[in-house]
């Protein structure tokens, strides 16, 4: 597979492409990234909310994806919850479900993926997922989690998608499990129980709190936290197909007010679902080298660091 490191300078965030084919690996620097013209007049356009009297008109946004090919625009709201459809040009449709434990409807909802068939999935904190068709049609709800803390959904291929569930000990595990419109599969498809780096040195507990994204053909990419910089590419069969490394980066450590936050986000987290959080809950002090990953239509691979 040949590999092309590019740095992007975005800000105060740097940005590693690395372009995955499918032919064999290879490293090298000789890639260059495309760039648009900087000084084109980029095209923007604001959001109507449904009631131009709401203030602020967006509460709590928790995710937003574009699906051009259906010219929508899907929006995931917490307060309240819902799921907005806006048409390309800005402009509200309608609002896809809403509080409550019904058909169609949210609790404590955290995220949203978009298959390219057009299937919503919206993820709750319990790990029910609410699925929407390409022409706002519910098409069901699913029970994808169990014992711990859903936090990521991920669509993978066809009308699948990946539900992230972080457990907690004795089990401290996090499962990556497939789920359809209409149920969800057996067991689970990836564990994260023999990824390196995922051990909190001196604790009984792990890490699962790190960068995922859809690989190309229906896979993961999963970057853990440890001492070294490293991207896993995992295939739809949950077998590991590559592992992207930059030995030269220094472990990045949390500082302590961080742990703390992160300490309390979780406690609140499991207060939020009537749940006692677990006794021996600690937060590793090492994080990942990078914060979100995305995957690009030509299967380049985007790391936010």
């Amino acid at each position: 597979m040949r590999l092309a490191g590019r740095l992007v300078d975005v800000g105060a965030a740097a940005v590693l492409a690395a372009a995955l084919t499918a032919a064999g690996c290879a490293a090298g620097a000789e890639g260059t990234a495309a760039r648009a013209d900087e000084n084109a007049v980029l095209e923007f356009r604001w959001l109507i909310p449904p009631d131009p009297q709401l203030d602020p008109p967006l509460a709590a946004p928790l995710a937003i994806v574009a699906d051009e090919e259906r010219g929508r625009l899907l929006l995931l709201e917490a307060q309240p919850p819902g799921l907005r459809v806006y048409g390309l040009d800005g402009r509200f449709k309608t609002t896809l479900g809403g509080e409550g434990g019904g058909p169609g409807e949210y609790r404590h909802p955290i995220d949203l993926a978009v298959s390219q068939e057009g299937i919503a999935a919206v993820l709750s904190m319990s790990g029910r997922v609410t699925y929407w068709g390409a022409e706002n049609e519910l098409l069901g709800t699913v029970a994808a989690g169990g014992a711990g803390l859903a936090t990521r959904v991920l669509a993978a291929r066809a009308d699948s998608f990946y539900v992230k569930i972080d457990r907690f000990p004795p089990d401290d595990v996090a499962e990556f499990r497939v789920s359809t419109p209409e149920a969800v599969l057996p067991g689970a498809r990836y564990s994260d129980e023999a990824v390196p780096g995922t051990e909190n040195p001196g604790s009984s507990t792990r890490n699962h709190s790190y960068a995922v994204a859809s690989a190309p053909g229906g896979g993961l990419l999963l970057s853990p936290p440890g001492p070294d910089y490293v991207i896993l590419r995992v295939g739809p069969d949950g077998e590991s197909r590559e592992t992207i490394r930059r030995p030269e980066l220094e472990p990045l450590r949390r500082s302590a007010e961080e742990i703390e936050t992160i300490e309390a986000r979780v406690r609140e987290r499991f207060s939020e679902l009537g749940a006692r959080p677990p006794d021996d809950l600690r937060v590793p002090t090492l994080r990942s080298h990078i914060a979100r990953l995305a995957v690009a239509p030509d299967s380049t691979i985007w790391a936010l660091t």
